[in-house]
């Protein structure tokens, strides 16, 4: 079982109970708790509602755009640029007893029973927190572009809180 992790703005929390799974998606109103795996954690060292593009750097150099010496990349809004050094996160370490696997690429784990948290330590600079763990954090005023080009290259990649993004240009 992988290391398992529920990044919050509340808390710390001692216990996580299973929340109805968010409006919009395949999972709507699905009793879950949800975690990501550690290989995708730096993708949710972020202010909950910052939309943001993230991917492992592709093999190939065919999309310039993604190309980068880091092997993770995190790139969000100039908007959201003032609130990443006091965003007041709460990283709960999990039990990873009941979860399972619902998405291999996003590194999302459900459960639905209540999960115990292990450790909890709190991120109040994203910026620290993102370098700590070797991502490269790239700001730009679009992000469609970004998303554009991880599709285009079949990386593997997560688009998150893209309802909060300004909208697509043309």
């Amino acid at each position: 079982m992988p290391d398992l992790h529920h990044v919050s703005d509340a808390g710390p929390l001692e216990l996580l109970a299973p929340r109805p799974s968010p409006p919009g998606t395949p999972h709507e109103g699905r009793r879950w708790v949800w975690a990501v795996d550690g290989d995708r954690l730096a993708n949710y060292l972020l202010p909950r509602d910052c939309p943001r593009v993230c991917w492992a750097t592709p093999a190939d150099d065919a999309q310039p755009l993604l190309a980068s010496p880091a092997a993770r990349v995190v790139t969000v809004e100039h908007a959201w640029a003032a609130r990443l050094t006091g965003a007041g996160l709460f990283v709960h370490d999990l039990d990873p007893a009941g979860f399972t696997l619902l998405d291999p690429v996003a590194g999302y784990w459900v459960s639905d029973r209540p999960a115990a948290v292990r450790a909890v330590r709190r991120v109040d600079d994203c910026l620290a927190a993102l370098a700590q763990a070797g991502v490269e954090l790239r700001l730009t005023t679009d992000l469609w572009p970004y998303v554009d080009a991880v599709v285009a290259a079949g990386a593997r990649f997560s688009a998150i809180r893209m309802r909060n993004a300004a909208p697509r240009n043309g």
